[in-house]
């Protein structure tokens, strides 16, 4: 059967856990799409963060109206629209109050020897208080990044970051959460890197492989069980 990747939010939550724990979470993961998707407001963070064109002079920040018309046109239902619009007011008051604007970076998944991709990243590079930064955001309510999440994480990011490229080896690491706030918006929490003791690549390797051989076992249990509830196994 095939295995279906882990959202990386999970994976950095989970792996750093022993493996009793591991396997406690990973059984509480569920099948199925969840009730809505933050695509939409990922569709907008080059507005948000007033990335700049290549090609171009520098340009304003983006009124938030555009932005909410974009969000308007792109979410599917009422309670998508809602929790996608609090996260990007949260981010577009934040990118404001930080003076953030960015230009477009692609990196690359990083590639572990597990066979698993990660991306733990958005394509661009921010400055945050003139500091350039790479980032990535969090915005989910439950189930999100624990302290150990995020050094998992920013353990990632630095790997794929900073450690393979000199140019940049001295770029910011920076996570960003969300406060519950109001029903208008989700004051922004900023993580960073300084002071959080990383891991090096072999950990992050073996926490990854011991995770997918739990998931696996965890996948291969439910698909039985699956089969014994509607008695689609063999026939003896």
């Amino acid at each position: 059967m095939k295995i279906r990747p882990l959202p990386e939010i999970d994976l950095a939550r989970i792996a750093p856990q022993p493996d009793d724990m591991k396997r406690r979470c990973l059984e509480q993961m569920r099948d199925g799409r969840p009730p809505f998707s933050y695509k939409p407001v990922r569709s907008c963070l080059a507005d948000i963060f007033n990335v700049q064109p290549e090609l171009f002079g520098p340009t304003a920040h983006t009124e938030w109206a555009v932005i909410d018309e974009i969000l308007n046109r792109r979410c599917r239902t009422e309670d998508e629209l809602l929790n996608n619009r609090r996260v990007a007011r949260g981010l577009f008051e934040f990118a404001l109050s930080s003076g953030v604007s960015g230009r477009r970076h692609e990196f690359f998944p990083l590639q572990l020897g597990a066979g698993q991709k990660v991306t733990y990243w958005l394509p661009m590079i921010l400055a945050v208080d003139d500091r350039p930064h790479a980032v990535f955001i969090e915005p989910r309510r439950s189930r999100g990044l624990t302290k150990e999440g995020r050094r998992f994480a920013f353990s990632m990011m630095h790997e794929r970051i900073r450690a393979a490229d000199e140019d940049f080896a001295d770029v910011g690491l920076a996570i960003l959460g969300f406060h519950d706030g109001d029903t208008e918006k989700r004051p922004v929490r900023l993580f960073t890197d300084e002071g959080v003791d990383l891991y090096v690549l072999d950990e992050l390797e073996a926490m990854v492989a011991a995770t997918y051989r739990i998931w696996e076992n965890v996948c291969v249990e439910r698909e039985h069980d699956t089969r014994k509830g509607t008695g689609t196994g063999p026939l003896l």
